[in-house]
């Protein structure tokens, strides 16, 4: 208020000092502020809004992310629940195969044995056998 009791429509030039010995806006814009470079710098409401969008942004791309990688997981975990399966019904196929040549060779080793004098080579192969060392039909 002016020395007639009018109130101007333009501030004075001048910031009075608060209390605490900073300047005080007394309730008033402060236009034409410049884009923050140091830690200290006042910021624009333009210049936090922009930042917030960018962090925004960066968070969308990680729930992306997060979302994408717990797809893989479960993929992943798919495709080793299959695997697994696929390997239990080919072992018993691969051990049948496994089994069919032990065999094969024991009647060989057999009939090899009881060719021989004293049949060592049998003997040794029963005795394993009896052990429990190896497990062959034959």
């Amino acid at each position: 208020m002016d020395k007639f009791g009018l109130h101007h429509a333009f501030p004075t030039n001048t910031l009075s000092y608060g209390e605490n010995g900073y300047y005080d806006a007394e309730n008033r814009s402060i236009y034409n502020l410049k884009e923050p470079v140091h830690k200290s710098d006042a910021s624009t409401k333009a210049y936090v809004d922009s930042k917030l969008k960018e962090l925004q942004h960066v968070e969308n791309k990680l729930d992306v992310l997060q979302r994408t990688i717990q797809i893989m997981e479960n993929h992943i975990t798919s495709m080793e629940e299959r695997l697994y399966a696929v390997a239990l019904e080919k072992i018993p196929s691969i051990e049948k195969h496994v089994n069919d040549s032990n065999n094969h060779m024991m009647e060989l080793l057999k009939k090899s044995s009881e060719n021989t004098k004293h049949g060592e080579i049998w003997d040794a192969i029963k005795q394993l056998k009896e052990k429990k060392i190896i497990n062959i039909n034959a």
